[in-house]
């Protein structure tokens, strides 16, 4: 590549994901220039008026989609590289893409500094390659037409064979000057010397392609062929070859082609350095994939306990005080809840695929518990700590009340996490058709120059702030996120050494009050599937008494069961209507268990499984589970599903 800047066009629609990657660029220190736009129709009326040595291209565009608009721009600038960026790894995408001629696919998650210049690199070095090639390709146009004169001085190998013999008739210099043999040494190695310096794992592939060209070959047509040759100091040489007809016999059958090769080992080279990238990639994604699975079984199991018998406690009767506990204890965990998902599904907020909710909620009662939850911290710290709601604001609201919770929970949290003495408010009021959240505090502040950078993901303040108060820098990337896709605003203000404010503006409609406390009715549902007898698989006590609890209330007809074998056991003994399969357990899991149940029984199985990750869900519906469902989850949830199995 030369040295000016290299010009790369970004197709994106998300101005986030933009931004994120030229700041990319810019860490990993590429001399570019960088243009963007969001649409296909702009990117195609950009290549038509500007040259661009590569192209990145997000699959999800609005109209032509990123596949489409390969296509496009392969047909029509066929030398330009396309890399495509997607939202999630896909093996099947990632084949698709690359047969339709990417020159590389990764998912946005992987975008960094560091992996933007393998790329860029990769890219100057195909754009190297594609150059000396058109370069060759020239030359080579140019040299039939003068082979005689400049036949000794080419830097190609340049060759007649005899295709019925078997044998090289001519053979110019190069030969000895690519492959490092003297003349003495090709002489002594004959006529045959081609055939006996060739990889053996490439005659297959040179006979058919001396096939070809003695019987389907047509005159003035180049045929491109690629092989290795072993040179004298014993390591293998690639050759690019380029053959045409040269003489045929009286049946019109090819005896002589005239072919020329031009050495491109540092080509395959740098070709399996890429595949060794990919490769290297792809097993960073799987263990990054299994990291999650065993980090989201890990957690969900005991968060559904916790869950669950909360929600069994809920239904009894207690004081007042300890419902209200018993309240922001399941208030805490479904907001943690919600942050686990995300943090074990990053994938999802970075591509903006999250779902929301939009039901019926008290505004004040979730105050109210966010409240609770932060007074003993702040308490402890000798923080005073403040909630006003300002009387225009609506106590019922209709929108998503756990996103709201994960917000504030961001914020307020912050705030007492880095203000030592002083107070921290939370003040809550209206302005036009939106709900405003200000946080305020009187802690250690933030400095000018790096307020722009506080909601980049994995960045904090200051250099020794995870270290002196911990987090993960995760916090206020994914609530800017968050608000960002309600359609809402955030803004900080701030003086180091003083406090910060952070400014929260949310779009919401009115709720219902009437929907908000209306309880799911169960009495008709555990009439219809009273008696039915139950096979729990699960290897977790806590849980194990949770589902007993939980199944017990429901008059059905319970056996345990603590892993696989004991599930084979007891259905080899005794009759069940429906298994609930734990996934994760000891000696057999959940999935081997089911293969062989499928072997004899046609039995209803519902999983239970603690992990969120698509690949697990392929594997159960694969290994003949009948319906699955994700820990944490709500009694009511599990109930429909026993029933729909059951009641057909």
């Amino acid at each position: 590549m030369p040295h000016n800047a290299l010009h790369i066009l970004l197709v994106d629609d998300d101005e986030i994901d933009i931004m994120a990657f030229a700041r990319a660029l810019k860490r990993a220190q590429i001399n570019h220039q960088l243009t963007s736009c969001n649409y296909a129709e702009e990117a195609l009326q950009l290549l038509e008026n500007k040259p661009f040595h590569c192209a990145f291209v997000d699959y999800q565009l609005p109209g032509i989609d990123g596949l489409e608009l390969l296509k496009i721009i392969k047909e029509k600038y066929p030398k330009i590289p396309v890399s495509v960026l997607t939202s999630q790894g896909d093996e099947k995408l990632a084949v698709e893409m690359m047969k339709s001629g990417a020159f590389d696919y990764f998912p946005k998650s992987e975008v960094s500094a560091e992996k933007l210049g393998k790329n860029i690199r990769a890219i100057e070095r195909h754009i190297d390659l594609e150059a000396e090639k058109e370069k060759a390709q020239k030359e080579l146009r140019e040299k039939d037409a003068f082979i005689q004169k400049i036949v000794l001085s080419s830097p190609n190998i340049i060759y007649v064979n005899d295709l019925e013999q078997g044998t090289n008739i001519y053979h110019n210099n190069q030969i000895v000057q690519i492959l490092g043999y003297n003349e003495e040494e090709v002489a002594a190695l004959g006529p045959q010397l081609f055939s006996k310096i060739l990889d053996p794992q490439d005659i297959e592939s040179t006979r058919q392609h001396y096939l070809k060209m003695r019987h389907e070959a047509k005159d003035g047509e180049i045929v491109e062929s690629e092989f290795k040759l072993k040179s004298k100091t014993g390591h293998w040489v690639w050759l690019l070859a380029r053959d045409t007809p040269f003489k045929r016999n009286e049946e019109g059958k090819v005896v002589e082609i005239l072919g020329t090769a031009i050495d491109i080992t540092d080509r395959k080279t740098a070709e399996r350095e890429l595949l060794e990238a990919k490769k290297y990639a792809e097993q960073a994604a799987v263990a990054k994939s299994e990291f999650l699975s065993n980090m989201s079984h890990e957690i969900r199991t005991p968060m559904n306990a916790i869950m669950g018998l909360t929600d069994l406690l809920l239904k009894n009767d207690f004081t007042k005080q300890q419902t209200e506990n018993l309240k922001a204890i399941k208030y805490s965990a479904d907001n943690m809840l919600v942050i686990i998902n995300d943090i074990l599904d990053f994938s999802k907020i970075e591509a903006g695929k999250l779902n929301f909710e939009n039901i019926d909620f008290d505004l004040h009662e979730r105050i109210s518990l966010l409240q609770k939850t932060f007074h003993f911290r702040a308490k402890q710290k000798g923080i005073y700590f403040k909630i006003l709601i300002d009387p225009s604001v609506p106590q019922y609201l209709k929108g998503d009340p756990f996103r709201l919770n994960q917000i504030l929970v961001n914020l307020v949290g912050n705030a007492i996490k880095f203000t030592a003495e002083g107070a921290v408010s939370l003040f809550v009021t209206t302005y036009a058709d939106e709900i405003c959240f200000e946080v305020t505090d009187t802690g250690i502040g933030i400095a000018p120059d790096k307020l722009q950078h506080i909601f980049e993901n994995f960045t904090q303040a200051q250099g020794n702030i995870t270290r002196k108060f911990g987090g993960t820098g995760l916090g206020l990337a994914i609530t800017k996120r968050l608000v960002e896709m309600m359609k809402g605003q955030i803004e900080v203000q701030s003086t180091e050494g003083e406090g910060s404010t952070f400014l929260v503006s949310l779009p919401y409609l009115p709720g219902n009050a009437a929907l908000v406390e209306r309880e799911t009715v169960e009495t008709e549902m555990t009439n219809e599937i009273a008696g039915a007898r139950i096979l729990v698989a699960e290897d977790n006590p806590i849980n194990q008494m949770y589902l007993k609890q939980l199944v017990t209330q429901w008059n059905l007809d319970l056996t345990m069961a603590n892993n696989g074998l004991e599930v084979l056991d007891e259905c080899s003994k005794n009759e069940f209507d429906l298994v609930l399969m734990d996934v994760q357990m000891p000696e057999m899991d959940g999935i081997t268990a089911t293969r062989e149940l499928r072997k004899t029984l046609k039995i209803p199985v519902i999983a239970l499984t603690a992990d969120a990750m698509e690949s697990t869900r392929n594997e159960l519906i694969e290994a003949g589970i009948n319906d699955f469902i994700t820990k944490p989850f709500k009694g009511s949830e599990l109930l429909e599903k026993i029933k729909k199995q059951l009641i057909k």
